[in-house]
Formats: C-alpha cells, structure tokens, sequence
C-alpha cells in the first residue's frame, strides 16, 4: 500500500460513514495518498487533505447544525441553494484551491451541458465542492466558467477513474447499499429513491477496480435526509472497516 488511493462516494448523511472508514484506517496505521470524491465524500475528501484528522472531523460535523447552512432558492431550478456551504467552508478550510491541499484530491462533478463526469485536481474549493454536491431538483446547480455542473453521483458515484495508474491499491467506500424501501408515498421520496437506482449502475461497473470495496448493509437504516443519525453513519463505517481489516489480518 505504498501509493494508497481512497474514493468517497456520494450519499448524503449516510456519507459521513466515510469518517468511521478513515478512522478505523488510521488506527492501523493505514493513511491514503490520494483521494477521490463525489458529493458528501468530496466534502470528507477536502476536509481530509486539509489536514483534518478523522477525530476532528467528526467533531466538527457533530457540532454543527447542517440544516442552518441550507438556504431556500430564489429561483425554479432547486429547492435550496448551497450558498451556505462556502460560510461553512470558510470557517475551516483555509486554502482556496484543490491544488493546495497536503495530498492530491479529485472531486468529481458532473457536467450538465457536456452530459460527461470530470474530474478537479485544481480549481476553487468552495465552487467545486458545491458543484460536486449539487443534487438535481434539491440543490441549485453550479456554474464554472462556461458550464453548469451538478452532483457528481449521476454519473460517477465511485470516482476511481483519477487514481488508475497512480495508485498501487484502492479502497472504495460506497455509503449507498440497496435494500427495500417502503416509504414510498410522496413524490420526494420517489424522486430521491429513483436517483439513488440510476447511479447504482455507474457504481457497479467502477468498483471492479478497487481492490477492497467497503459498503456497509447498516447504512440502509440511515436516511440520506437524517442529520440526525450522523453519529451512527460514522459508528457504522468505523466498525464496518475495523472488520474487514482484522479480516484480512487473519489471512
């Protein structure tokens, strides 16, 4: 694992299991060269090539108030606007750039004009992150430069493609495993749950290229919506990879 690359799937609250995932990493002495990420995990990827410790970044996330950092649109493209993020940013990120990060991160944003994935190395943090999290019909979509970008999930949810041939070894964590939905009786919930179905196919040809794939069943109970449950989305990736690390240890 000399060049270690880690990729963070999308998932909203259910990606703070990524945080579990690196905390149980670090303490068997595993730290990743590179990162990759789509949505919830850009966020995890950014706060970690940062120089956030998994501890701190779970404390962080614990203390703060999500719900607060999402402001209504102004407009009929979303419901919210993700303005909120870059005050959240602001507070703890100080760097303006991905390039500056303390190890190479992508973030994978999808462009809508183009119809394609892309991958940022470089490029404004706050913007990026945003553009990575846009969730269509929920978030306001992102313009960078000439392009208007939405969340990375529709069409790479395992961004992999940025660290083939860079890394030695890849770990996936993917937050969204498919068990059976009831509450089915609003248009939202049909909205979300179909989304959630259209990218299960661009995660199922990527993570053919990790070498361990970690997608813990617990996380069906985590709401994608339930800020909640955050803590138990860490706890839950956390003693998922501990597992499979004592596994392997075993072999």
């Amino acid at each position: 694992m000399k060049n270690l690359g880690l990729v963070l799937s999308g998932g909203a609250v259910r990606g703070a299991a990524h945080i579990g995932v690196l905390k149980a990493l670090e303490e068997h002495g595993i730290k990743p060269s590179y990162l990759s990420g789509s949505s919830a995990g850009a966020i995890v990827s950014v706060f970690y090539g940062a120089g956030y410790s998994p501890f701190e970044i779970e404390e962080i996330i614990l203390k703060t108030n999500v719900l607060s950092y999402l402001k209504p649109a102004l407009n009929f493209s979303a419901l919210f606007s993700l303005e909120g993020l870059e005050r959240f940013f602001k507070n703890y990120i100080h760097y303006t750039d991905i390039s500056q990060l303390n190890i190479p991160v992508y973030l994978c944003a999808t462009n809508l004009n183009l119809g394609r994935p892309e991958y940022f190395a470089e490029g404004d943090i706050i913007k990026v992150v945003a553009a990575s999290c846009a969730l269509p019909f929920i978030f306001k979509p992102v313009q960078i430069g000439d392009y208007i970008y939405v969340d990375g999930g529709v069409m790479d949810n395992l961004p992999v493609e940025p660290l083939l041939g860079k890394a030695d070894f890849i770990i996936g964590s993917e937050v969204n495993p498919l068990g059976e939905e009831e509450n089915l009786s609003n248009p939202f919930n049909i909205l979300i749950r179909s989304f959630y179905l259209a990218i299960r196919s661009n995660v199922e040809v990527r993570k053919k290229y990790c070498d361990i794939f970690i997608q813990p069943e617990e996380l069906m109970n985590i709401g994608l919506f339930s800020t909640w449950k955050i803590k138990d989305a860490i706890d839950i990736g956390y003693r998922y990879t501990k597992n499979i690390i004592q596994e392997l240890n075993k072999q």
